[in-house]
């Protein structure tokens, strides 16, 4: 019993010393380098200049934001490359937000550099990307005089808030999981600087790891309520855009609700998108009397026509993309027996028809007359 005592007592006495030498071996939080937001930017096919930011919480910091910036070919030694610069140990335990260029995703670069960040288990899986319109590195460098620093500035530019609930917002974990659906073509964010401020501009959509196609906001706003978004924040709508009798209408608090069926042909696919949406109106310009039912009917129908053709006509431009971020035919996978050939969702997408129905409801009018 003494000698089972005393090894155990040895054992517990290599672990407590082993966990002591790694806990002396780590860092202290005063030390290290939190990279909260890196940007990457095109040079060449076999390089890109990477630029980071990191907090800087010392009072007496002229700035709050350290920014630094490398031309590398691989992720992990600009990293390494940084660190020498710093006067700290950089590490990426605080990252948030990773930008890339339009040249650099539209090279097919991309993805190599997500999926390394994805596979680094440092990094959350819910660090979020997107594509900037110019340079990434601008974004990074910019002075915003008005923001209480660069890093927490963009951290919140990304987070899905009420009036953002249209944009894609796509973590590292999403786009790995978008780019090897074969029934799905990923989304990021496409981000632009303009007035001295970033704004999400539209969607940026990926084909086969190449940046292929930038959608609008509104064009946006159909992928989020085909995806099966159940809230949206605000939905704008001008009916009769070539009438000078056009009215405009603006919904919010809005609960949407899509449904998509499909009669499984692979010869001749044929598909049924049911939409739903409830909710308040809180802007309306035109002649109608909103107080007669009648007439709240008739703008409910006109509604519900304008959204119809809006997702129809967002449809039809993803068949002359050959692009579906959306994943239409994820009914007819199920059914198929065997592996999904790469590209049947093509073929299936691009003699696809559609049949689409909306229906609209105003919970609410408030005191609009």
């Amino acid at each position: 019993m003494k000698t089972k005592v005393i090894i155990l007592g040895i054992c517990s006495i290599i672990v407590l010393c082993g966990c002591t030498q790694q806990m002396m071996n780590q860092p202290s939080l005063e030390k290290l380098g939190m990279i909260s937001v890196i940007a990457v930017d095109y040079v060449d096919d076999d390089t890109m200049k990477m630029t980071v930011i990191m907090p800087q919480p010392a009072v007496e910091a002229m700035k709050h934001t350290q920014v630094f910036s490398i031309e590398t070919d691989m992720i992990h030694k600009g990293i390494v490359e940084i660190s020498a610069k710093a006067d700290k140990t950089v590490t990426l335990r605080q990252l948030r937000v990773v930008m890339f260029s339009e040249e650099f995703a539209k090279k097919g670069k991309m993805k190599e550099v997500v999926d390394y960040l994805y596979k680094d288990t440092e990094v959350r899986s819910n660090t979020f990307v997107a594509v900037v319109k110019d340079s990434a590195e601008e974004l990074l460098t910019s002075e915003y005089p008005d923001k209480q620093n660069t890093s927490v500035y963009i951290n919140n530019l990304f987070q899905p808030r009420m009036y953002t609930y249209f944009s894609p917002f796509t973590t590292v974990h999403e786009f790995i999981y978008d780019q090897t659906n074969p029934l799905l073509d990923a989304i990021t964010p496409y981000v632009e600087l303009k007035n001295g401020l970033i704004n999400i501009e539209g969607i940026a959509a990926f084909k086969d790891g190449d940046l292929s196609y930038v959608f609008t906001q509104q064009e946006g706003k159909s992928i989020q309520i085909l995806r099966g978004q159940n809230n949206l924040s605000v939905l704008a709508v001008t009916l009769d855009k070539d009438s000078s009798d056009k009215e405009k209408v603006v919904l919010e608090f809005i609960r949407s609700k899509a449904k998509i069926k499909s009669n499984h042909d692979l010869a001749s696919p044929k598909i049924k998108i049911s939409l739903k949406f409830e909710g308040t109106l809180s802007e309306y310009e035109g002649e109608k009397d909103l107080a007669n039912k009648t007439e709240l009917a008739s703008l409910e129908k006109e509604i519900s026509k304008n959204i119809e053709d809006d997702v129809r006509g967002f449809l039809q431009k993803c068949q002359e993309l050959s692009i579906d971020p959306v994943g239409l035919f994820e009914s007819y996978r199920m059914q198929y027996k065997g592996d999904w050939p790469s590209d049947l969702t093509d073929q299936l997408l691009a003699k696809a028809e559609f049949e689409i129905v909306a229906e609209t409801e105003v919970l609410s009018t408030g005191t609009l007359k």
